[in-house]
């Protein structure tokens, strides 16, 4: 009986690690989502207390509900990555809903600099471990 090794396909680890960030940023951003829609009042004591406003909207429930539906979105295109595997769609859909994280907190990096900053660099690593490794299939 001759035994096999089994090698994980190219890039699977990176996918991996995509699905899971975007699953975590999901979630980080899920909790962010709710403290700005319930209580609108603790962002707008942190940006007056550093004298700045927000530079989309000034309107902190409405950036709440925004952030709701994002993070919704990454949620569900995490788990697709996670489960979909190297199907180009799934990475497809996670580059494009990650890109629009890094834009929403690109937004708001004068508000909150570091927590925006340390979005956007995972939002980097997500993209990278979704499009650096891809698999190209060859006809037999």
């Amino acid at each position: 009986m001759q035994t096999q090794e089994v090698q994980p396909a190219r890039g699977a680890g990176w996918r991996a690690f995509a699905g899971i960030m975007m699953v975590i940023v999901g979630f980080l951003n899920l909790i962010d989502a709710i403290v700005a829609i319930t209580d609108a009042n603790y962002y707008q004591r942190v940006a007056n207390n550093n004298g700045i406003s927000l530079p989309v909207t000034n309107t902190i429930h409405t950036w709440g509900w925004v952030e709701l539906a994002l993070s919704i979105i990454l949620l569900i295109a995490g788990f697709t990555v996670l489960s979909m595997g190297p199907a180009l769609i799934s990475r497809t859909i996670g580059v494009v809903v990650t890109g629009l994280n890094l834009v929403f907190h690109l937004a708001y990096l004068a508000h909150f600099p570091f927590w925006s900053f340390v979005m956007i660099i995972i939002d980097i690593l997500i993209i990278y471990g979704l499009i650096a490794h891809v698999e190209t299939y060859e006809p037999t």
